[in-house]
C-alpha cells in the first residue's frame, strides 16, 4: 500500500466526495490544515511566514495575544467579541505594516468568511467572533439600539426627543415613533432613522459610531472618478510617481485586468491614492447627504437614553450639523482610491470616502500611501 493509499483511508471520511477537490476552497483549507496540523508538512514556507508575520504586527498594533486566533491550514482567523468583528475590520485596514505588504481586505463573502477577508502577502485570514451570542439583543448594531430604545420609551405616549452633544441640540417634538431606513436610502439621502407623529416624518438624522472611519463606498458616487485615475496611470498621465505593474500570479503570470498601484521613482508599491481636495458641494451631499440631516456620533448603549418627565433625553459624543463641526474634529471625507483585486471592471480599484484623521497623523499621510489634486486626473 503506497503513502495516497494510506492517506485516503485515513481521511477520506472527511473530504464528501471521498477525496481533497482542488477546486472547492473549504477542501483545499481542509488538506492544508492535515498536512500541517497532523502530518507536520508544509508545502508552502513562504505563505507560513506571511502567517507568522501577520500574526506579529496584529499583536502588536491592536494588543493581541496568541489565544486571539484560530487556524486553519496556512489561513487563519482573528477571534474578536461578535459586535465588535465590522470595527476590527475598519482598524485592520488602516494598519501601517511597515512592510512591502499590506493588509488588503476582499468585501466579498465567502465559504471561508461571511464578513469577507483580509490578504497579506500570500496568507489570507477572516475576522469571527470569540463566542456565541444567542438572543436578538447580541445581534443589535448601533441604529437598531438608538431606534428600538427610543420606541420602547415613547409606548406610553408621545414625547419630546433632545438628542444633545455638548453645548448642540437636535430636538423633534411631539414623537410618536421612530424608524430606521435600514438600506433604504436613495438619491443620496442620509437618514438612518426617522422622527415621526403618527404620519407626519419630522426629519431625520444620520448615525455613526463613534471612531467611525468610513463614511460609505463610494463605487457609485465617484466611479467616473476611478475610471479617471485608471486611464491617467495606464497612459502615463501621472508619470513614474504615479504608475502601475501588472498584478502577477503564484506563478508569476500577469492578470491582464487587474493593475496594482507602483511608485516608480521611490521603487514601491502605492496602497491608495488619496484626494483630500473633493469640490464643496460633493463633500457637503457625502456628510449630509441631499436630505441635509444632522450626524450624531456615537456608540450606543441603554444608559446614553434618559427619561427626564416628558422628554427622552439622547445623549450622543457629537453631533455635526456644518462642515466647521466636520472640519473641527478632523472628519472631513477624504477620497481614497485602493485596490481590491474583485473590483475586476475598474482594474482592481475601488474607491472609499474616509474621515481625514483616520489617513492622516497630523499632516502627515499614513502607510504606504500617496496624495495627488482632484484635477490632476479629472
Amino acid at each position: 500500500m503506497d503513502v495516497l493509499d494510506l492517506f485516503f483511508k485515513k481521511y477520506s471520511y472527511k473530504f464528501p466526495k471521498g477525496y481533497p477537490d482542488m477546486n472547492n476552497e473549504q477542501d483545499v483549507l481542509l488538506l492544508e490544515s492535515i498536512l500541517i496540523n497532523e502530518l507536520g508538512i508544509n508545502l508552502n514556507e513562504d505563505k507560513a511566514s506571511d502567517r507568522t508575520e501577520a500574526k506579529e504586527i496584529l499583536k502588536k498594533e491592536l494588543g493581541l495575544s496568541d489565544s486571539d486566533f484560530k487556524d486553519t491550514g496556512l489561513n487563519f482567523y482573528v477571534l474578536v467579541p461578535g459586535n465588535q468583528r465590522s470595527s476590527f475590520v475598519d482598524k485592520i485596514e488602516n494598519i501601517d505594516t511597515n512592510t512591502d505588504k499590506g493588509f488588503e481586505f476582499n468585501s466579498s463573502p465567502s465559504s471561508f468568511s461571511s464578513l469577507g477577508y483580509f490578504m497579506y502577502g500570500d496568507v489570507k485570514f477572516g475576522i469571527k467572533p470569540s463566542n456565541k451570542q444567542g438572543g436578538k439583543s447580541a445581534g443589535l448594531d448601533n441604529e437598531e439600539i438608538f431606534v428600538d430604545t427610543i420606541n420602547s420609551l415613547l409606548e406610553d405616549g408621545p414625547k419630546d426627543v433632545k438628542i444633545t452633544a455638548g453645548d448642540k441640540i437636535v430636538t423633534f417634538k411631539n414623537v410618536t415613533k421612530v424608524q430606521s431606513t435600514g438600506r433604504a436610502t436613495s438619491d443620496y439621502s442620509k437618514s438612518d432613522a426617522n422622527f415621526f407623529n403618527e404620519s407626519e416624518d419630522l426629519g431625520g438624522v444620520s448615525l455613526k459610531k463613534d471612531n467611525a472611519i468610513y463614511w460609505e463606498s463610494a463605487d457609485v458616487r465617484f466611479g467616473k472618478e476611478v475610471k479617471n485615475l485608471v486611464n491617467a496611470i495606464v497612459s502615463g498621465k501621472l508619470g513614474d510617481k504615479v504608475s502601475y505593474v501588472p498584478l502577477k500570479d503564484l506563478k508569476g503570470n500577469p492578470d491582464p485586468d487587474i493593475i496594482k498601484m507602483y511608485d516608480k521613482k521611490e521603487n514601491k508599491p502605492i496602497a491608495g491614492v488619496i484626494v483630500n481636495d473633493l469640490p464643496k458641494q460633493d463633500i457637503e451631499q457625502v456628510i449630509f447627504g441631499n436630505d441635509n440631516v444632522p450626524v450624531i456620533i456615537k456608540t450606543w448603549k441603554s444608559s446614553d437614553f434618559k427619561l427626564d418627565k416628558n422628554t427622552i433625553i439622547v445623549t450622543a459624543t457629537k453631533i455635526y450639523e456644518n462642515l466647521e463641526d466636520v472640519k473641527s474634529d478632523n472628519a472631513l471625507p477624504v477620497l481614497n482610491i485602493r485596490h481590491d483585486k474583485t473590483r475586476r471592471a475598474s482594474r482592481g480599484l475601488r474607491a472609499l470616502l474616509q474621515t481625514a484623521k483616520s489617513l492622516y497623523k497630523g499632516e502627515k499621510l499614513k502607510g504606504n500611501n500617496i496624495t495627488i489634486p482632484y484635477k490632476s486626473f479629472n
